[in-house]
């Protein structure tokens, strides 16, 4: 318990966060974990996973068994031994939170991207998301033509092939992934970044370094959007910076869309072969694996994002768009 007090006190301040955790602990602690755990080539985080659904079944299966083998009335007569179960529960439940917060948990409450970078993130008007849209259909089309100017037979698919060797490790979840709409996460508990390496291989790059700031302490997705954008324009891999840009523009043209959709549809139509191919596939990949599983996913992580300093819930994703288009507008020439 007084752990939690001491939690939740430090979580107030965002730059007693950002000075003794996000800049101080906290690399410490990401660098251990990948010491320890990044060699493995498997996902240790998903064996964990495994184990504690296995486990949290037969503890289930377990109680159930012991209110069928003692009879409802008989057994809610026993109610210390209700009590006792619910404490354990309480107990196993809040160490989950102090471990979680710990060991990554604390960055949902650094100083955000605009204090840090020194840019207001105020809403965008029309014309500035029509601009900010242009420059990213630009993009966009540049690499694609770098792509298509390679001399692999199949450009996007030849260069993004390789990913799972450079970048984080691919879940051992598989096709479920599809299934409950995830393209990558990190794990906390074990410091790997994760990947479903089963959607399409174009976003996989962006994919990639979006789980990486993930892991470097960027735990708002908003963050993880921003800087992994910055990480791809840096890179001289065209299929990274295709992948980036294309992933930018979709959540920018998403958001004219709104105020007007003329546009949107024309730059729709203005995006390269490659990228008009790439993002029809997309939406016949999305419509395939669409399902209860899915929206149950979308609402719990929607629910999670909400508890941990991200109101916005999956909308934060799109904050991620406007912090690049203003680091562009303030990063002088």
């Amino acid at each position: 318990m007084l752990l939690i007090i001491f939690a939740q006190w430090f979580m107030i301040s965002d730059q007693r966060v950002e000075q003794w955790y996000a800049q101080g602990v906290y690399p410490y602690i990401s660098g251990l974990l990948q010491v320890s755990l990044g060699w493995i080539p498997f996902s240790v985080g998903d064996l964990l996973y495994c184990g504690v659904i296995v486990w949290t079944g037969y503890k289930l299966w377990q109680f159930a068994s012991t209110i069928w083998a003692q009879g409802f009335k008989n057994w809610w007569k026993g109610y210390g031994q209700l009590f006792g179960y619910l404490l354990k529960l309480l107990t196993v439940l809040a160490w989950i939170w102090i471990s979680f917060h710990f060991l990554w948990g604390f960055n949902y409450y650094r100083k955000s991207i605009p204090d840090q970078f020194g840019f207001v993130a105020d809403r965008p008007t029309s014309q500035e998301l029509l601009q900010f849209t242009q420059y990213l259909l630009d993009e966009t089309n540049r690499y694609a033509i770098d792509l298509k100017a390679s001399p692999q037979k199949n450009a996007v698919h030849g260069n993004c092939s390789s990913l799972d060797s450079q970048y984080p490790k691919a879940s051992i979840f598989g096709v479920i992934g599809n299934y409950m709409g995830y393209g990558g996460y990190y794990n906390p508990f074990t410091g790997e970044a994760q990947m479903n390496n089963h959607m399409p291989v174009f976003m996989l790059p962006f994919i990639a370094v979006h789980e990486k700031a993930h892991q470097l302490g960027y735990a708002k997705e908003s963050e993880a959007n921003f800087m992994g954008y910055l990480a791809a324009m840096q890179s001289k891999d065209s299929c990274l910076k295709y992948s980036a840009n294309l992933e930018m523009f979709i959540y920018a043209n998403n958001a004219l869309r709104r105020n007007d959709s003329v546009a949107a549809k024309n730059n729709f139509k203005a995006l390269s072969p490659i990228a008009v191919k790439d993002l029809k596939s997309y939406r016949a990949f999305v419509q395939q694996y669409q399902g209860p599983i899915d929206e149950f996913t979308t609402w719990f992580y929607t629910k999670f994002l909400r508890l941990n300093n991200q109101p916005e819930g999956m909308y934060s994703y799109n904050r991620g768009m406007v912090y690049v288009m203003r680091y562009i507008n303030k990063k002088p020439a």
